[in-house]
């Protein structure tokens, strides 16, 4: 969404989108001594009231207050303009969500580091009597290792009246404070807790609770055992502390960062970030963004479903090796028991782990079985919507049988690593934005190939002979047995 020369907010050039949240999209833009800001757009829709904007305008005030270099402070605002806006600092830097993703789980010194930074940023906004609501990976930068706390997008004043309808429950399903979600009105503690559920992230690659749904997150919310598993030893005592159900219990910011500032945990894990990769993080100018790559990994998994239904088995073969590959070699990563300086290291990695190759492996079998009950449920759902239309035959239900197989297998609802490791292959094999769109223009002709096939073609079944004749038979005994029962 880049701007264009004419796009202005009052006195701000507007350069290219940056993101966009529940308020409004964000922009980098220029300041009349072109000075990099990001500029907050409200939406439109929540600018019609006068109310509103009295409200925004008191927030506006109060956030000014907060200063600190842990947080992106708000150096300007216009809330009486058509479309309202807030200015803060531009932080060049990358997200913590895309440095764990693409590099795996922090540790040692820099893992405290983001802990005590982020500690120290909700020290100065909770010292101006704002709550920032939305603490999580994706609103805090890394710039040289030092986190930058970003998005104001919905800080509430402590003092102030919600800016949100009654019952609305505002933030990011395993990073919001249970009392959000009780209808509390949220004080100071929701962000311990997002400070917790941020820095488990940091050292695990995962929120404490998962996930998924919110009602998923919030069942195991309910259960009260967070998963802390890779949060080191002498962190998680005051994580778990952090992440109490009790507002009332958990530590104030100003302990957290007490207690945080001499913490020893010890020296880092070396790095698995490839080359390539870091460059291309470093240089996002030049570089598409991490959904990009999600979805140009998403595109090569559809691509291969849908082979599947063309040639089921030899394709089934090829998505089983590609599961297998996948999975071992976000494993080498994430557990670091290699080094990986290049992208040729991130590609070779699982064939430099014989223990992650074994892990693979034995953790193939339960995902087969995973695809393979869904895929049979998938099959038997065509059957049954064949024979109720009147359409029922055996191609549609093997074609849609295989296509769903394949799928699961390699990137299924809480089927994770195969995608997370087809990500860091992608990103660090086309790192600029010319081979990325390169990559993206070839996986969208592969995968949009392979659909038409699968959806034009007779399925292949070498080197085995197409089963149709017991395929066929069995759908019409189905048909006679449905016909019975009418």
């Amino acid at each position: 969404m880049p701007g264009t020369e004419a796009e202005h907010a009052g006195p701000y050039h507007l350069l290219e989108f940056l993101g966009e949240g529940g308020m409004g999209v964000v922009r980098r833009a220029l300041g009349h001594d072109d000075r990099e800001v990001a500029i907050k757009l409200l939406k439109p829709e929540l600018t019609g009231s006068p109310e509103f904007r009295h409200r925004l305008a008191r927030e506006v005030d109060t956030m000014r207050r907060v200063r600190s270099p842990y947080v992106a402070e708000v150096l300007d605002a216009d809330v009486s303009a058509e479309r309202p806006y807030v200015v803060t600092r531009f932080i060049r830097g990358r997200p913590l969500d895309d440095v764990v993703r693409a590099g795996g789980p922090l540790s040692g010194e820099p893992l405290r580091r983001v802990a005590a930074g982020l500690a120290e940023a909700l020290v100065a906004i909770h010292g101006a009597g704002v709550v920032h609501r939305d603490v999580k990976p994706t609103n805090v930068m890394l710039v040289d290792g030092t986190p930058v706390v970003i998005d104001f997008g919905i800080a509430h004043a402590a003092d102030a009246t919600r800016l949100t309808r009654l019952g609305q429950v505002v933030g990011t399903p395993g990073y919001m404070g249970p009392e959000i979600i009780e209808g509390a009105i949220p004080g100071p503690a929701v962000d311990v807790y997002g400070w917790a559920a941020t820095v488990t992230f940091a050292a695990s690659g995962r929120s404490p609770y998962g996930s998924g749904s919110l009602d998923a997150v919030l069942a195991r919310i309910a259960a009260g055992r967070p998963g802390l598993d890779g949060v080191p030893a002498r962190l998680e005592p005051l994580v778990r502390a952090a992440l109490d159900r009790d507002p009332a219990r958990r530590p104030s910011a100003r302990e957290l960062a007490d207690r945080l500032r001499d913490l020893d945990l010890g020296a880092p894990e070396p790095p698995v970030v490839t080359r390539a990769v870091e460059t291309a993080l470093d240089q996002p100018r030049s570089r598409p963004s991490l959904v990009f790559y999600r979805l140009l990994a998403y595109l090569a998994i559809v691509g291969a479903s849908a082979a599947c239904v063309v040639l089921p088995c030899l394709a089934a073969v090829g998505v089983l090796a590609a599961g297998w590959y996948l999975r071992a070699g976000d494993s080498a990563i994430r557990h670091r028991r290699i080094p990986v300086e290049t992208a040729r290291d991130l590609v070779l990695a699982p064939a430099r782990s014989g223990r992650d190759q074994l892990r693979s492996a034995i953790l193939l079998g339960p995902a087969v079985a995973y695809a393979g009950l869904v895929s049979t449920a998938v099959g038997v759902g065509l059957f049954a919507r064949g024979s109720l239309s009147g359409t029922l035959g055996s191609g549609v239900t093997t074609k849609g049988t295989a296509f769903a197989f394949a799928y699961m297998v390699l990137a299924g609802p809480r089927v994770m690593a195969p995608r997370r490791q087809l990500v860091r292959l992608l990103s660090g094999l086309a790192p600029s934005r010319p081979k990325a769109v390169f990559a993206g223009l070839a996986l969208a002709g592969f995968a949009a190939g392979a659909v038409f096939a699968g959806w034009a073609l007779t399925p292949h079944w070498w080197p085995f002979p197409a089963p149709y004749g017991v395929l066929d038979r069995l759908v019409d005994l189905g048909r006679d047995r449905l016909r019975d029962l009418r």
